[in-house]
């Protein structure tokens, strides 16, 4: 009974240290951490991050613990063994105590880590007009499969806010960065079936029942011109008009992010070499206006903001 009620404890307080609120255990949590050249990454360091889900099974176990114990005293009052039933009592425990010693040998959060991507990310403005450039050739660019490639949906449901993060990421810009009024295109598509929620039940329930990934395989972008551009830092502010396909549905949406060439020590720190553009964005769908509506109690509010990070390599003009 101690060692499983020690368990507890312990659990609960490592759940209220992780200062996340989370109802699901995560065994291998994501955080994002700062970085120079996309905004913001996924860390290396991937903890046990215990749930309440975890707490409960604890729970449950000290009672199994305490229904086993007093039928043990009761028969051993009665000069009747119990060799067995001490031992999956202990078995109960020890694999009660299991769960937050791995928790906490897996560490903890790192520093200046977030739990969620920041929705304002790429911290874009209003803007108007078509102004600015960016260094780099005219012609085809395609997205490069990297750490810095995804697609990330800020999500709060059951309960709890997370991100779905999609990682097969396919599709390229074509366009002259240093004449962003001339005519553009771009194609963004990802595999539904790649959403990592980061809860695996969970993960697997967002690909079958609301992203309906056996149906409808791919989620597409695609955008057709620049509404406005600004000069920022190492590149350009931006506005751009596109569609989304979704479930079978396409919708309008209004993109706004920033473009940047990666310099000498950016394409050191992201392991790339040639022309490389960086692609930060965002964009919001409205749940009633798609194939999810029918969900749409499942969700916390009626907006899904959408954040784009794309590494982008020059490969034709």
């Amino acid at each position: 009974m101690a060692t499983a009620a020690a368990a507890l404890i312990a659990s609960l307080v490592r759940w209220w240290c992780q200062d996340s609120g989370n109802l699901y255990t995560a065994v291998e949590k994501r955080f994002y951490v700062p970085d120079p050249d996309l905004g913001w990454r996924v860390s290396t360091a991937h903890p046990v991050w215990l749930g309440l889900d975890a707490c409960a099974v604890i729970a449950a176990s000290v009672v199994v613990v305490a229904v086993v114990g007093y039928v043990v005293r009761k028969r051993e009052a009665n000069q009747r063994g119990s060799r067995a039933l001490r031992g999956i009592a202990w078995a109960a425990a020890a694999a009660s105590l299991a769960i937050p010693i791995a928790a906490y040998a897996s560490g903890s959060r790192p520093v200046g880590a977030r739990d969620a991507l920041p929705v304002d990310a790429t911290g874009v403005k209003e803007l108007v007009g078509i102004a600015g450039s960016v260094v780099a050739p005219a012609g085809r660019y395609e997205i490069v499969p990297h750490a810095g490639t995804a697609v990330t949906a800020h999500l709060t449901a059951g309960g709890e806010s997370f991100d779905a993060r999609f990682s097969d990421i396919q599709g390229s810009w074509t366009g002259d960065p240093q004449a962003l009024a001339a005519p553009m295109t771009a194609d963004i598509s990802v595999a539904a079936a790649s959403v990592d929620t980061g809860v695996r039940g969970r993960s697997k329930h967002a690909r079958t029942s609301y992203l309906e990934a056996d149906s409808y395989p791919r989620i597409e972008v695609r955008l057709d011109r620049l509404r406005a551009a600004q000069p920022a830092r190492n590149g350009v502010e931006f506005r751009a008009h596109g569609t989304l396909s979704l479930i079978g549905r396409t919708h309008e949406i209004e993109i706004a992010g920033t473009i940047e060439r990666a310099n000498e020590a950016s394409l050191a720190r992201l392991g790339r070499s040639g022309t490389i553009l960086l692609v930060r964005a965002t964009f919001s769908i409205a749940i009633h206006d798609t194939a999810l509506a029918k969900h749409a109690k499942d969700f916390a509010g009626d907006v899904i903001p959408i954040s784009v990070s794309l590494v982008m390599r020059y490969v034709a003009g």
